[in-house]
């Protein structure tokens, strides 16, 4: 099996794990406490209801919109994801490791739509005793570090280009 192909099923694979545990507990077992103390004053656990898209983005749309545009907008770039994949060589790990990362965290919140309605968010960030970040969860951490890598990847390969040398991505 292609190395990428086992850095995307291991690496999915614990990151949804990890994920969908963190909130099935969260979800089950937070429902009547605010926050829980994490790191003293600067990480709380609190559950929050997330039916905006990626940090509470487009909370405020109408239902209709939001059902049409969290569905579609993962489904279609899982799609996407995965036929970028499909066409990665070998020697493409940085990308392979953050499409994977995206990928995984498309999939743990889509899950989420799918299982409540809405996406469970557990983490909120303080400075001097107010939110400072919108709720996230590990999901969102994952599609982050993907978004990130795949950044820091763009940026050594136009290095690359720049000193002529051969660019994969």
């Amino acid at each position: 099996m292609k190395q990428r192909y086992l850095i995307l099923f291991s690496l999915s694979g614990l990151i949804l794990a990890l994920d969908q545990l963190l909130k099935h507990v969260v979800h089950f077992r937070w429902q009547n406490q605010v926050e829980q103390p994490l790191i003293s004053g600067f990480l709380t656990g609190v559950l929050k209801q997330n039916n905006g898209f990626a940090f509470g983005f487009l909370q405020q749309a109408p239902k209709e919109l939001q059902d049409i545009f969290f569905i579609a907008v993962p489904a279609f770039a899982l799609v996407l994801i995965v036929l970028i994949f499909i066409k990665l060589q070998d020697d493409q790990m940085l990308t392979s490791i953050a499409l994977t990362t995206i990928f995984s965290g498309a999939i743990g919140n889509l899950l989420d739509r799918i299982k409540y309605g809405y996406v469970v968010d557990f983490l909120q960030f303080h400075w001097q005793g107010k939110p400072t970040f919108p709720a996230f969860n590990v999901a969102d951490i994952s599609i982050l570090v993907g978004v990130i890598l795949m950044f820091i990847n763009t940026l050594r390969q136009n290095s690359k280009v720049k000193r002529g040398e051969r660019a994969s991505l």
